[in-house]
């Protein structure tokens, strides 16, 4: 099906300032098919539209310089494109005798050794900007992740952070947590006995939850198979939190519209690397003491969450 790239009816503005005219001109940008979609990048860069240095239809000293491209709510892949028309004020504007937009293949292309040529943040998004330019990228590869490093990071829009307690049953007071959370054979060698004859007492761990949101585009949500990785623990350092010492306990997504959906990650970070404290037991279940005088008791550091992986697909 074909894109219909409509000029709203009564949209265009002129404006005047001394001898200077600036306007702008609105389209309505869309697929005449209700099961194809259309990306935002399809509808700037749709070759019966507007492109960079065209020249007003009324007054033609003047020329397309910017624009802006936003979705409408209410119809799916449908967008509105505000071409916005300037002189030029130097040889490089665009209608300038050294017009920087004469070598540009589309409307989305970047320039990556333009340092003013910036069209988004940087999103830290998969794809890096190639020849061809990707809307998203601000074509400044310094700023984006290679994509090989597991503590990758992207933008996002909110974060939430909570810290507190948790309750839990111990034995021995200020033990050493072994290296990454992960259990070992050895009885805790350290701290301070606080068990009253076998039996637990409370001890108090410092916890921190952290909620990471962003905003998705797109007709579609695809979880990546995200729902699989909940319960387990950071296999490097995230967010300055040590490797094994933060869970993932899941993802919410809420659809907010035909193409946007606003997306949670929730961690939690645990000073004992989420281990739990338990004493050395008989085939029976029963505390299995030493023959000491006084008795003494093995505890172990136990781990409830072993896997680990990388969370290089959180925000």
């Amino acid at each position: 099906m074909s894109i219909q790239y409509v000029e709203q009816l009564g949209s265009r503005t002129i404006s005047r300032t001394g001898d200077s005219f600036t306007a702008s001109r609105t389209f309505l940008v869309y697929k005449d098919s209700q099961t194809s979609t259309l990306s935002a990048t399809q509808a700037v860069n749709y070759s019966g539209g507007v492109s960079f240095s065209d020249s007003h239809p009324e007054i033609g000293s003047i020329y397309a310089d910017s624009f802006t491209v936003s979705p409408v709510a209410d119809r799916r892949s449908t967008y509105l494109v505000v071409w916005n028309y300037a002189e030029p004020q130097d040889e490089e504007d665009a209608g300038g005798d050294d017009d920087q937009h004469d070598d540009e293949t589309d409307n989305t292309s970047i320039d990556p050794d333009d340092d003013g040529g910036i069209l988004d943040p940087p999103t830290g998004g998969e794809q890096e900007q190639g020849a061809g330019g990707v809307i998203g990228d601000d074509g400044v590869s310094e700023d984006e992740p290679s994509g090989d490093d597991p503590n990758t990071t992207r933008q996002f829009n909110g974060v939430s952070i909570t810290t507190g307690l948790a309750l839990v049953d111990g034995f021995v007071a200020g033990a050493t947590i072994p290296s990454d959370g992960a259990e070992v054979e050895t009885a805790i060698a350290d701290g301070t006995v606080v068990h009253e004859g076998g039996e637990p007492v409370t001890i108090p761990v410092p916890t921190t939850e952290i909620s990471l949101s962003e905003t998705y585009w797109g007709a579609y949500f695809y979880f990546d198979d995200v729902q699989t990785k909940a319960g387990k623990r950071n296999k490097y350092s995230f967010l300055g939190f040590d490797a094994g010492s933060v869970i993932f306990k899941g993802m919410s997504v809420q659809r907010q519209d035909y193409d946007k959906w606003d997306v949670t990650y929730t961690f939690a970070w645990d000073a004992w690397s989420h281990m739990r404290q338990v004493p050395k037991r008989t085939e029976d279940g029963d505390t299995d003491w030493n023959d000491d005088d006084p008795a003494t008791l093995d505890i172990f550091f136990k781990q409830p969450f072993p896997d680990t992986i990388s969370f290089s697909f959180a925000p």
